[in-house]
């Protein structure tokens, strides 16, 4: 079989996926000249997808289907007008405050000073490039800095709307196009909508938890009597959006004022706090209700981390699974001849269809056989099938 595809495309297997790697270093390039209207444009796809159940819903219960368009795209843009607002009165306080702590800033620095004196540390000039980039103003400057790139979000807004507006009046009757897409392109129209149910998940259950979190990490906060804890606790709902770092990134501010604020003690049960909620609620709790919907195992998600915030900036830190998810679904998971990839992505020992016809472990019985139900049935017939009752189940 492996012979007659090689002969079928003229080129071995080596070639193919060098071909395909120079493609995508191509597409990433451009992308990356791009990505400030990409970002913001795929960030739209991905948001009108996961409220795109609420037009169904409504419809079955006799709402028009414009106006059922209209209050979802209400509810996006509220969301999205919320998340950013919140985060620039976040830092808007935070330059506020930080100025008030200068003299505890200066202090701290000394008392570490002293203590490498003590330990016999003479390296002066180390100490004072140090200590330049940790004085109190020039934090005050990162602060601005951040709430300038914060405030000239305007473009990215724009595209982000209209973006939403179109693609919503677009899909408002997406079924027609997803049962033709099932008949001409079965493979795709399966991956399409895996990708689409895995994002809708994503975003939802990320969401919920960052809600969930957010809330305790303030109640902790206020507990232990650090400053602006509603303003921490926003931070760490935002940063719950960005994968594995997020919560290093959400714990950073707090600690520091802590520190300045009421001393090393506080600033330690701060640590230990967001420690110890961040790893119940997302390590124990957060993956059982996420289960295998996205499917991305730890490594994946923290290269494409890495990844796509160098392609298309600090939008690509929200989006890196998104995006990963999206790939996969165009040219992993739509055809057979690639499934193989799934193996080095996936979070479990999922089996992987080898596209030749036999069927996964999930669908052989206990004698190995396979299930009834997918005998008889071509790849094709089964996955335009199975993808077109998913549509119609969210209508």
């Amino acid at each position: 079989m492996s012979d007659a595809r090689q002969a079928a495309t003229g080129r071995s297997q080596g070639e193919s996926i060098a071909f395909i790697i120079a493609v995508l270093v191509v597409g990433c390039a451009g992308l990356y000249y791009i990505g400030s209207l990409f970002g913001p444009a795929f960030f739209a796809l991905t948001l009108v997808i996961t409220v795109r159940p609420l037009i169904g819903w409504a419809t079955k219960h006799h709402v028009p289907r414009v106006l059922s368009a209209v209050i979802a795209i209400l509810i996006i843009f509220a969301f999205v007008v919320g998340l950013f607002a919140a985060l620039a009165v976040a830092v808007l306080q935070l330059i506020d405050t930080l100025p008030n702590y200068s003299a505890q800033f200066s202090s701290i620095w000394d008392s570490m000073r002293s203590l490498l004196e003590r330990l016999g540390v003479d390296e002066s000039t180390l100490i004072d490039q140090v200590s330049q980039a940790v004085d109190p103003s020039r934090i005050v400057s990162v602060a601005q800095s951040l709430l300038g790139q914060v405030t000239n979000l305007g473009s990215v807004l724009s595209v982000l709307g209209l973006t939403v507006v179109f693609l919503m009046f677009d899909t408002v009757r997406i079924e027609t196009r997803f049962r033709a897409l099932s008949r001409l392109r079965p493979g795709i129209a399966e991956a399409l909508n895996g990708f689409a149910s895995s994002v809708r998940s994503y975003w939802l259950v990320s969401t919920i938890f960052g809600l969930i979190v957010a809330v305790l990490d303030v109640i902790a906060l206020w507990f232990l009597d650090v400053p602006m804890a509603v303003t921490w606790g926003v931070v760490s709902f935002i940063t719950n959006y960005i994968p594995n770092i997020g919560f290093l990134l959400g714990v950073i501010p707090p600690a520091l004022i802590g520190l300045v604020d009421s001393g090393p003690w506080t600033a330690l049960w701060v640590v230990v706090a967001y420690s110890v909620l961040n790893f119940v609620i997302q390590s124990l709790i957060q993956p059982k209700f996420t289960g295998d919907a996205v499917g991305l195992n730890t490594t994946t998600t923290f290269l494409s981390l890495l990844f796509w915030s160098q392609i298309i900036g600090a939008l690509g830190t929200i989006l890196a699974v998104p995006l990963t998810l999206f790939v996969k679904a165009l040219l992993v998971d739509s055809d057979p001849r690639s499934r193989w990839v799934s193996i080095f992505l996936s979070a479990g020992d999922t089996d992987v269809d080898d596209g030749d016809g036999a069927a996964p472990r999930g669908l052989r019985d206990d004698a190995g056989r396979p299930d009834s139900g997918s005998e008889g049935r071509g790849p094709g017939d089964s996955t335009g099938s199975e993808a077109v009752a998913a549509a119609e189940s969210t209508e």
